[in-house]
């Protein structure tokens, strides 16, 4: 305390900043120990009921873990599975180094500790990212509610725990450190490690680093018109009516998952073109200097980290076997067509999933779009990366692009002010959209899921968060639960959604 020398009263200044701070810890701390806590009964939990807990890719990536220096010398791995090894790797050289046996028990409790760690590792740089970008105490529990406290860190990561999914989020989170701190070379080493953790990140290393300057923004700059949108439509039913013609048209069945209905295809791409028609004229006005941009890229970095990336291809590929098949035009396929088994199933799938992160997202679209592009033409590049990867309705497919959406989401949420019961509210909707709470093991699952029976009422339990694979009466059910979430969020966030938010440039959108 000190004396106002007007008044000689004393000042408590100092005193109410130490409380003020000292209610925003004991929040964080109470969120961190719902985290923990919950995240614990994940791990100790109940486990998918096939191979023993390891699940269906689960137990290749067990067997890595298990033998890899054996198996990957002599045989070696899939084109696909042989890029997301790298969690097992450790693992498996980890058991070597302290003499454990690799017995099934050993591994899945090497795997329970190994995400523990992964967590641990997450909390941490999300802290240091926020510091760094200096996001208000109300954005950062939003922000780590939403990141966090849904289906894939509550449930999906104890329930099938041999997965790479959660580690290749800790690079990427890891990689968006990096570039904060202007550390491009541990990028690069982030780059490699993607490579055989989840090739996405590499590419996003790559954006992040060498194109780091951003767009001229300005009026007379080119915009994107909503006609854009019609091209995906146009598309995806000359791709349909191709297969059909050419006879390949239990193709575009197995996509979709369901038997052929022209209603259900027609609607899903007319919903998908009105929405693809407002992302794009969400997208600002911007105009590229071509010669200005090659002289800022960083070519040294590129040229190095496409090297690298090559490198490591051409290392993978002499350690490929036909094991499994994997195509890049299916993926690409998939992408296309999978959004047109339900009207918005992707939309649907990814609140499942996520939980609210979608929905503040659809909020705060404009501004979003803006403050994302307007970083540098990296993250534009990104941002067509997630675009593409949205419309695919297996969400965990974007898993490595979340931590990236933080930054944008982050920088118009603190344009907001947030009130206590908004924040409350919103994270107690986080919760209940993360459905922890719910078993998913039945009666029936095992035999469901040993029969490939997707659709089952038991596999759908587990089914049901991953889009792609809903059932007509998930797909309903999660689509009512996306409206009221919809409906309760723009209820307590009617206030504040209206504010305008304003740029370094000077311009404002609402």
């Amino acid at each position: 305390m000190r004396e106002d020398r007007l008044s000689g009263k004393k000042c408590t200044f100092g005193h109410s900043i130490k409380i003020k701070s000292w209610k925003i810890f004991m929040k964080k701390l109470g969120l961190f120990s719902i985290l923990f806590l919950l995240f614990a009964i994940s791990l100790f939990g109940e486990k998918i009921p096939i191979q023993d807990g390891a699940g269906f890719d689960g137990e290749f990536y067990r067997l890595v873990a298990e033998n890899f220096s054996a198996d990957f010398w002599n045989q070696g791995y899939d084109a696909f599975r042989i890029q997301r090894i790298f969690p097992f790797c450790a693992i498996h050289y980890g058991f070597k180094f302290f003499h454990v046996a690799t017995t099934h028990e050993n591994l899945m409790k090497a795997m329970l500790g190994l995400h523990g760690l992964n967590l641990l590792l997450q909390i941490f740089l999300f802290s240091r990212i926020s510091k760094i970008v200096q996001w208000k105490p109300a954005t950062e529990i939003l922000l780590f509610a939403a990141f966090f406290l849904n289906f894939f860190t509550l449930k999906n990561c104890g329930y099938e725990p041999f997965q790479s999914d959660a580690f290749a989020i800790s690079l990427s989170l890891l990689s968006l450190y990096f570039y904060l701190k202007g550390m491009k070379w541990g990028n690069l080493g982030i780059a490699l490690l993607g490579a055989i953790t989840w090739p996405l990140i590499t590419l996003q290393c790559i954006f992040l680093v060498a194109f780091d300057r951003p767009f001229s923004l300005e009026k007379e700059g080119r915009n994107l018109s909503g006609k854009w949108a019609l091209l995906y439509s146009a598309l995806a039913v000359l791709v349909i009516a191709v297969l059909k013609m050419t006879g390949h048209g239990i193709v575009v069945t197995n996509l979709l998952m369901r038997d052929s209905n022209l209603a259900w295809t027609a609607a899903s791409i007319l919903f998908i073109s009105a929405a693809l028609w407002g992302v794009f004229r969400c997208i600002p006005r911007f105009r590229l200097n071509c010669g200005n941009f090659v002289k800022k890229c960083d070519w040294k970095f590129l040229t190095l980290s496409v090297f690298i990336w090559v490198a490591v291809k051409i290392f993978l590929k002499i350690h490929t076997n036909e094991e499994f098949f994997s195509s890049s035009s299916i993926f690409a396929l998939q992408i296309l067509l999978r959004p047109l088994k339900y009207p918005l199933i992707s939309f649907v799938g990814h609140v499942a999933f996520y939980g609210i992160l979608p929905i503040l997202v659809a909020f705060t679209f404009r501004n979003f779009v803006k403050a994302f592009v307007n970083r540098s033409v990296g993250f534009a590049l990104i941002f067509a990366l997630l675009m593409v990867f949205a419309l695919d309705s297996e969400s965990r497919h974007l898993a490595t692009l979340i931590p990236l959406l933080l930054l944008p989401l982050g920088e118009v949420l603190n344009s907001w002010e947030l009130k206590k019961y908004q924040i409350f509210s919103l994270v107690g909707i986080q919760l209940l959209l993360s459905h922890f709470y719910l078993p998913i093991n039945s009666e029936n699952i095992l035999s469901e899921m040993e029969a490939a029976n997707w659709t089952g009422e038991a596999a759908q339990r587990y089914f049901m968060n991953f889009g792609a694979y809903m059932s007509l009466e998930s797909y309903l059910l999660w689509l009512g639960i996306s409206v009221l979430a919809i409906l309760a969020c723009y209820g307590i966030l009617k206030i504040p959604s209206k504010r305008k938010m304003r740029f370094p440039d000077g311009g404002e959108q609402f």
